[in-house]
Parts: structure tokens; sequence; C-alpha cells
């Protein structure tokens, strides 16, 4: 396995595969909306297989003084493998590299409690993004 950070747009083929093999074709989630202009603001990671394809990937990025990780996905043949915990792990030593103090992110809520045993809280009401419902969550750094 193969852990490669971009930031940036360049060099997003391997990403953009991975977000639309997941959201748009798996999930159903809108092509138009998944590729967004926070894309050309964001570190993206990329994690490879043994054969260097790509399988799992996320994006991190500063907005107003607060850090955002999200489109953390990986292809489903890799799904239970540990690969969660491996991207959330990164994203959380990239965001202390860039001095961030605490993370936030959206999640789909039916994986609420993958982020909760990283560590992450609820905040706020359920929210639909979509045609899913997502809950604003937030982990503290130290």
């Amino acid at each position: 396995m193969k852990m490669k950070w971009n930031y940036g747009k360049e060099h997003l083929f391997d990403c953009f595969f991975v977000r639309k093999k997941v959201f748009v074709i798996e999930q159903g989630f809108s092509e138009e909306l998944e590729f967004d202009a926070i894309d050309n603001i964001a570190h993206h990671l990329c994690i490879y297989n043994e054969n260097e394809e790509p399988i799992a990937t996320a994006r991190l990025f500063c907005e107003k003084d607060v850090y955002h990780c999200g489109r953390i996905c990986i292809i489903k043949e890799y799904r239970g493998t540990g690969l969660g915990e491996i991207i959330m792990k990164a994203l959380e030593e990239k965001a202390r590299e860039l001095n961030a103090a605490e993370l936030e992110l959206s999640a789909q809520v039916r994986v609420k409690p993958f982020y909760e045993k990283a560590g992450y809280q609820s905040v706020g009401a359920e929210y639909m993004d979509e045609h899913c419902p997502h809950i604003r969550m937030i982990k503290h750094l130290n």
C-alpha cells in the first residue's frame, strides 16, 4: 500500500476516479456537485494497492480558519480492511502539520459510528446533502 498527498487540482485523476466510483456511481450523488472549487485549495490523499491502483481517497482544506476533512471514500472491495482508520490518522497528522487545533467533517449518518470511534463528536442536527442524511462532526486535535 502506498499513500500520496497532492495539493490543488493537479495530479488528481486517481482521487477523482475513486470519488466518482464511490460517490457518483455507487451512491448516486451528482457528478456536478461532487467535483467543486474546494478541490483547488485542498490537500488530497490517495491510497494505492500493491498494483498501484487507486483504492481510497480523502481531502483536507481550510476555510475561514476551520480545517475540514471530507470526500473520504474507499472502493467497495477494500472496505473493512482498516483503511478507514489509516485515512483518518493521515488526515489528522496532516492537519496537525498545518497547525489545526480541530477537524470538522460532514458525515453520512449511516457511518457516524465509524467517526465516533475515531474520536469525532456530533454537532447540531442532521441535514440532507442531496438524497442522504448527514451530520456535522468535530474532533479536537491534541
